[in-house]
């Protein structure tokens, strides 16, 4: 199973290439089809898993399952066995994309009746629109890789992020057709940045 991705791995002259000079066609097959997509038990440097993991974090488990009405709607249950403690696979990413809502109250509470049957999760990000993105801010440096990168796009939301958080260093994408509001930002950045982002981020609700 294709689990992870080792950019230590990745050779640029393996991948597709343009096949024009607009590249709006790609030649593939050009090189390893794997090319830095690791594989447990084929490619991975751990053998059969895809990251290194503590196995001696060993917590003993036993149990029973009980009815005591034997009705069958009300259970009891426990099990036994060895369970070891140990990282979720592929949380961690050289690259994040995300577009986390950012519509603001006020614009929300204006949108047409048929807006309503949206789920309001999908929506709703706050007075400025950035609820969910300053929490995205505060959080990505624990999933991304050192050098990884977190691309986000907070829409009208720019100006006000902009305002909020002067001081971290953010690349705003450039587009010649469409809505902008993309931005580029650096782990490293995130994380020495992270007290200032992660006090906005906390007083969220």
């Amino acid at each position: 199973m294709l689990t992870s991705f080792l950019p230590s791995a990745y050779v640029a002259a393996k991948a597709p290439a343009c096949a024009n000079a607009a590249c709006t066609a790609i030649t593939l097959g050009t090189g390893d089809p794997l090319n830095g997509i690791i594989v447990a038990g084929r490619n991975s440097p751990y053998g059969r898993a895809v990251y290194a993991f503590d196995k001696t974090n060993i917590q003993p488990r036993i149990g029973v399952t009980w009815d005591p009405n034997a009705t069958g709607k009300t259970f009891y249950r426990a099990s036994y066995g060895v369970y070891y403690d140990q990282a979720l696979v592929g949380i961690f990413e050289q690259n994040s994309f995300t577009n986390p809502p950012y519509v603001t109250n006020a614009e929300t509470d204006a949108l047409p009746r048929e807006y309503s049957y949206e789920p309001e999760l999908g929506l709703r990000a706050g007075d400025d629109g950035l609820d969910l993105a300053l929490k995205i801010l505060r959080d990505a440096p624990l999933h991304l890789t050192d050098d990884g990168l977190l691309i986000c796009e907070v829409g009208e939301a720019e100006q006000a992020l902009a305002k909020l958080l002067p001081e971290l260093p953010l690349a705003w994408v450039e587009f010649k057709v469409g809505q902008m509001g993309v931005f580029v930002a650096e782990r490293h950045d995130l994380v020495t940045h992270n007290k200032r982002i992660r006090k906005l981020a906390d007083a969220r609700p």
